[in-house]
């Protein structure tokens, strides 16, 4: 035999094979998923700086344009200072600023006139018009003393007075027509116009927004907290980035503008024209909140490949291991179909079915056809010329070849010494590898053939004799009226022909079903006769071995329990055979089981459908005595399954019969037969129990059955009869029966 598949030698070198294999996918999914996260944590915050960059880009255009809006309301108070005031007086120059009104803008709050001397007049309608002093505040201070810068300033945020408002204030120095510097002009700007975006872009992003001088103080932020307003931040070392980038960029810091702790993301975007900057803040934990995520998934699909590239391994180690397992097994069951091929009692052959040579054939096959196994092997059935008709064995491989086996087709073979053999053979095709066999197994029937035959004689002998009779008796019925005590004596011999008949039927079916185990009991003890006689000859010879004894022991065992079982089942067929029969050829009252006498009945009419598609179940209830007429009684069952054959299941290879009892009252029972057959019409139905029908007639039916079995029923057993019939619905036969048998019946009445 051929062996495949992975040798035990090689399992260690798979083993570390497959380790390895796992390392370096393990190594390769961990490299690639750190290479994605570096890649992805990258990218993130790439794109996060370019979204603050785009942040601060509308930041600054936004506080530009503010910042704008108020220089431009300060140029025009200028330009009319220039063009109303001649001279410097303080209070024409108020007149004219308190002439603009900056009532309808949502983001200017006031307008302040501060003398050279440092004293500030509210414009503002909504505000009292006494003076305060404002040379406190650094941008008017620094505006007082350098009348030569023309530009405006950006002061420190504070909180007015007069409404607790937070303002950021731009200023911005006032000349004369002559040049000369008359006071300073300041105009507030709302925080809160700037508050209501900067809290928006903060919250929509969980960011934070800061508005930024370039000295170094924060002049808004959002969010708002008043303790940041005015904060001095001119010492981060951020400012020095900050101050020398083009204009705009990004860094890291963890505390540059605000007090929580922890890594943050900064873009700033410095105003055109003016010294501040917008600066926008994110959390590192926020931002790499979403690459945090994905990160966790790669891992844990990272960690799921590996683990299934693990899982997989492991399985496919245990495939492997399981593969050996089988071909191990493979190489014992090769051997045990081997050694149980040899050893068979049944003939069997293996036939290669590419060219028909015979590949093996068993020791069964060689004894029944007498040759050896050398003559064999090699060689096609037609060169040992085996087969009576070659064109037989043609249909049974073209069979095979086209449904892929045959059972129990019935062949003629031929001996070595020329004896012609009656055989039942079934055949199985089958792949061997790359090889394709097909096992033929045979059964000599011949002798059972020959029986068979006989009993058809026989049967057809009854049949005549009972055509002879009929005839006889349809020329008598025209002299009735005149010989009716003839007739009732004619009943009675036709009561017991009916008995012998039946009992040459019991007789022929217990005869066939005995053949068989009497048959496997032959064949046993030749095996075992054949075994003994080699096991004496190496005694004898010195040659015995212990395996050859343990090998006869087991046969010797194997058959004895074949024989037992066969023996076991004869026995059972002759212990019923010889009740009925005693009880169907007496016309003996005994007390009896219902239950056992009807089971005895059944086994005994049971090779009439054996191996056929018939069956008969069978629900009787314990304990149920009768004081009657047993063989009257199968009788009766014996015509109700012989109708339901014969008759009831007529152009049908499949049927049901059913016979069951029911308890009535204290003293009668009901016998129930059924089947499901082809059924009666109305007009069959009615006629049944009439003497000489039958719808068999010139088949072997005489039309007396159904009449007897009506005539036992009232006459013996004293009970009632009924049919129930339809076509295509079956036949229901009713009997009901006293438990205790009328005094004056008898088989014969």
């Amino acid at each position: 035999m051929t062996q495949t598949g992975i040798s035990t030698s090689a399992l260690p070198r798979t083993r570390l094979a497959l380790l390895l294999f796992v390392v370096a996918t393990s190594v390769t999914i961990a490299v690639q998923t750190w290479w994605a996260v570096a890649q992805d944590k990258r990218q993130t915050l790439a794109s996060e700086t370019t979204n603050g960059l785009v942040a601060v880009r509308l930041l600054e255009e936004h506080a530009s344009q503010t910042l704008q809006d108020a220089v431009h309301t300060l140029d025009r108070v200028a330009r009319a200072v220039r063009a109303a005031t001649p001279t410097s007086d303080p209070d024409q120059i108020r007149k004219v600023v308190a002439s603009h009104d900056i009532g309808h803008s949502r983001h200017l709050k006031a307008l302040q006139y501060v003398t050279p001397q440092g004293m500030s007049w509210i414009s503002s309608p909504d505000y009292p018009t006494h003076p305060t002093q404002a040379s406190e505040r650094s941008h008017i201070q620094y505006l007082l003393s350098h009348p030569e810068d023309h530009a405006a300033q950006v002061g420190h945020p504070y909180a007015s007075a007069y409404d607790s408002q937070w303002v950021i204030p731009v200023a911005r120095t006032l000349y004369s027509p002559a040049d000369q510097p008359v006071g300073v002009v300041s105009v507030d700007i709302r925080l809160s116009y700037f508050g209501a975006l900067y809290s928006r872009v903060a919250k929509e992003n969980n960011a934070s927004v800061t508005l930024l001088s370039d000295e170094g103080f924060i002049l808004a932020r959002s969010p708002f907290e008043a303790r940041y307003v005015n904060r001095d931040v001119a010492d981060a070392p951020q400012l020095v980035t900050m101050g020398g980038s083009a204009g705009e960029g990004s860094f890291n810091d963890e505390s540059f503008v605000d007090d929580d702790e922890g890594l943050k993301l900064y873009t700033y975007r410095k105003l055109s024209g003016f010294p501040v900057t917008t600066v926008y803040a994110r959390d590192y934990e926020s931002v790499l909140r979403p690459w945090e995520q994905r990160t966790t998934q790669r891992l844990l699909l990272a960690a799921f490949s590996i683990a299934l590239v693990v899982v997989l391994t492991y399985f496919l180690l245990f495939y492997i291991r399981s593969l050996q397992r089988t071909q191990r097994s493979l190489r014992d069951s090769e051997a045990k179909f081997f050694g149980m091929f040899r050893q068979s009692p049944v003939p069997h052959t293996l036939v290669r079915d590419n060219d028909g040579q015979v590949a093996e054939v068993n020791d069964a096959w060689l004894q029944l056809f007498g040759y050896q196994l050398d003559e064999v092997v090699g060689h096609t059935a037609l060169e040992l010329g085996i087969w009576q008709n070659p064109a037989q064995r043609q249909e049974v491989v073209t069979k095979i070849s086209t449904v892929g086996r045959v059972d129990r087709i019935e062949v003629v073979q031929v001996r070595r010494d020329g004896q012609v053999m009656i055989c039942l053979m079934s055949g199985r095709s089958f792949q061997a590898g790359s090889e394709k066999l097909i096992l033929f197994s045979l059964m000599d029937v011949t002798r059972q053939r020959e029986a068979e035959l006989e009993i058809r004689n026989m049967n057809q002998q009854l049949e005549r004799r009972v055509q002879a009779r009929t005839e006889t008796l349809e020329i008598a019925n025209h002299d009735l009226s005149e010989a009716l005590a003839s007739v009732r004596a004619m009943q009675s011999e036709l009561l017991r022909s009916e008995k012998l008949a039946a009992l040459g039927s019991l007789v022929a079916g217990v005869a066939h079903e005995l053949n068989t185990p009497i048959g496997n009991c032959v064949t046993v003890g030749s095996t075992l006769q054949h075994q003994v006689a080699e096991l004496t000859k190496a005694f004898e010879n010195g040659e015995l071995r212990r395996s050859t004894l343990q090998q006869f022991t087991d046969n010797a065992r194997r058959g004895t329990e074949i024989l037992m079982r066969a023996l076991t089942r004869a026995s059972e067929l002759i212990r019923s055979f010889k009740r009925v029969a005693v009880d169907q050829s007496s016309d003996q009252r005994r007390m009896f089981d219902l239950k056992t006498t009807l089971q005895e009945v059944c086994l005994t009419l049971e090779p009439m459908y054996k191996n056929t598609g018939y069956q008969l179940q069978l629900a009787l209830p314990d304990d149920v005595g009768l004081d009657s007429f047993p063989g009257a009684l199968g009788q009766l069952i014996t015509n109700f399954v012989s109708n339901a054959l014969q008759h009831g299941f007529d152009g049908r290879a499949t049927g049901q019969m059913r016979l069951w009892a029911e308890v009535h009252a204290p003293d009668r029972v009901a016998l129930h037969f059924a089947d499901d057959g082809i059924g009666m019409p109305d007009d069959t139905r009615n006629r049944v129990f009439d003497p000489f029908f039958t719808t068999k007639l010139g088949q072997g039916g005489s039309g007396l059955g159904m009449n007897i079995v009506y005539n036992i029923v009232r006459d013996v057993l004293g009970g009632e009869i009924s049919v129930a019939s339809s076509p295509g619905n079956g036949t229901h036969i009713t009997v009901t029966l006293p438990l205790c048998a009328p005094q004056s019946g008898s088989p014969d009445a």
